[in-house]
Order: C-alpha cells, then structure tokens, then sequence
C-alpha cells in the first residue's frame, strides 16, 4: 500500500505539474512569460515557421503554426504584433498578413494583396503596414482583418515607431529619410533626412527617438546613429561609427529605455546618456552570424539570433544581463524577429 500510494502521489504531481504549464488542454506552447521568433525560413520556399521560448521551462516550442494548421506560416515572415489575443503576422515575400489566435495558433484570417510587406505596428483599432516596394503604409482593421485604405508617403518604408499621434517611417532600402505622418490626417507632416538606409529605430527613456543608419547596402558611406527629438523633429546627436566597412543592425533598448543594444561585431550596449559609440562588443559574437536582437521586459535577458549560413536550422542564444550565456536553443530557419508576450 505504502509503494502504491507514493506511485499515486507522483503522478497527482506531476499532472498537477503539466497543467499549470498548459492550463488550455488545446494550446501547443506552455502558458507564461515567454517571447515568439518569427523563422524567415529559405527564399521562396514558403517555409517560414514560428517558435515560442518559455522563460518558464527555459524552452523553445517550433513549428507552432504548421502543427496546428497544417501549413507553413508563408515565404519569410518578417513582423508581429499583437492585438489583445489575437496576432498579426506579417509575411513579406507571400505579400500577406497571417491572423491568428495567439492562445492555440488556429488562423483566424490571411489578409492578402499587400506589395512586399515588412513590419507592422497598432495604434489604437488600426495597424499600419510598412513596405519595401511600394510607396504606401497599408492601414489594416484589427477588428474585422480588413484593409481600411493606405497613406501615401512617395517612398519604401521598413521600421516604424508610433510616438503620439503621430507615426514615424523609416525609408530603409536605398533611403536616407524618416518620414513623419499624422495619424489624425493620414498625411506626411515632415521629412527627417538622416544617413543612408535607416534600419531600426527606438524610443528612449525621455522619450528621444534613436535611427541606426547602416550607410548602404554597397558600403557607400560611414553607418551613424542618430537621435532626434521626435516633438520638434530636430536630429539632436550624430554618432558615426568606425570605417565604411561596418555593418551595424537590429538596434533595441532596455525596458526602462535607459539604454540602447545593437549588433556590431556581436553585441554592444550603451547608455542613451553617451554620446560616444562603445569601442568593443560586449558580448563577442565568437564566429556565429548574429541576426536579429531582444531584450526580454521580464528578466532583462539578451536574446540574439544565429542565422549560421542562411540555409539550415538557426539558433537562439539567452544571455543574462551581465553577458553570460545560460541557454541555447535550434529554432527554425534565419531565425529573425522576436516578440515578446504582453508587449
């Protein structure tokens, strides 16, 4: 009896276990803080995926989308953002926007006809769509999926930033220029000249929008990053970086906004107070091909993606705040854009 009631004890806990994980039997991923990566996937191959890496179990989840719906996500997503429950992806390459139920994956829509998609952001019931061939930001209805029209700003556009009503456009791919739409009039208010090909862009703890420029896809001139005061549209600080041969990307910033993280030869980090560029990585790339960069809102935890070759199966690597890696983690391929729950 003694045996039998310990056995009977052990399974008690370890369901009572597996259901705090998976409090919804339907769900493919375990409940909790956690962040999803959008898996690019290869070129025109339509095999681009999603994961989702629980800080629960320090575990990442792939395929989540294909296990439920029974195909790929597209042909390289590239963007998420949330709705409440519900999630807007964007797919660049299938020109579409995947609707789903964030609980369980089910897809709730694919929105379709868009020109070369990039990212997305939502501002109250609309989402805004960046492209990187036509010359419109789309505006999406979150509520019924629907295209609700566009707004013309006569250039490409890729990273976005909502700061009032107000939306900020980066031109990135042979651009050099933010542009400044009013949301109110959906028409473009102001044009922010800023070095060549703007590539991510953050607000700061005051409030200060920050541009990394990597100076052009041909190396064409010297990368900078720029801060501006988004109120008044002034460019208030230039920090150029070292050589024409630098390759900036994926610039992030803390929770707290107090400092700013990029990619560059691995992974640098800056007070926004500075006005110097750090002169070494704080953590060393060490022969992987850093892709994409996080920081989680939960732990203050780095997350950084390996595309390894372009080809096969990447990698995500946790750091803690001090720079220690503590996990690693194969997602899916070119691992790329993370979104982390509840932002």
């Amino acid at each position: 009896m003694k045996n039998g009631s310990l056995l009977f004890v052990l399974v008690t806990l370890l369901l009572s276990s597996c259901n705090s994980l998976h409090s919804d039997p339907d769900t493919v991923f375990p409940d909790g803080n956690g962040f999803f990566i959008l898996n690019e996937g290869n070129f025109m191959a339509g095999n681009g995926s999603i994961s989702f890496y629980s800080h629960e179990t320090t575990k990442i989840y792939n395929d989540l989308f294909e296990s439920v719906n029974g195909r790929p996500l597209g042909d390289i997503p590239t963007s998420i953002t949330l709705a409440g429950s519900v999630g807007f992806i964007v797919v660049n390459n299938s020109g579409t926007i995947e609707v789903i139920d964030m609980h369980n994956m089910e897809s709730l829509a694919t929105i379709t006809g868009l020109s070369s998609p990039r990212q997305i952001v939502i501002d109250g019931r609309k989402a805004y769509v960046s492209s990187l061939s036509s010359e419109e930001i789309t505006i999406i209805d979150v509520d019924d999926f629907t295209i609700d029209g566009s707004i013309e700003i006569g250039s490409g556009s890729e990273a976005m930033i909502v700061y009032g009503n107000k939306l900020f456009a980066a031109h990135w791919a042979g651009g050099n220029s933010i542009k400044v739409i009013d949301l109110d009039t959906k028409q473009v208010i102001k044009t922010i000249v800023t070095g060549l090909e703007p590539e991510s862009m953050v607000l700061d703890s005051s409030g200060k929008l920050w541009v990394l420029c990597t100076g052009g896809y041909m190396n064409e001139e010297v990368p900078a990053l720029y801060r501006i005061n988004p109120a008044t549209f002034d460019i208030e600080a230039t920090l150029p970086f070292r050589t024409l041969y630098d390759n900036p990307s994926s610039l992030v910033a803390t929770k707290g906004g107090d400092t700013l993280l990029y990619i560059d030869e691995g992974i640098r980090r800056m007070k926004v107070t500075s006005l110097q560029l750090p002169s070494s990585p704080f953590i060393p790339s060490q022969g992987r091909l850093f892709y994409k960069l996080a920081v989680s809102p939960y732990n203050s935890m780095i997350c950084v993606t390996d595309a390894i070759d372009y080809q096969q199966k990447g990698d995500l690597l946790i750091f803690n705040s001090s720079g220690m890696l503590i996990d690693t983690e194969q997602a899916g391929i070119i691992p790329g854009y993370m979104h982390f729950m509840g932002d």
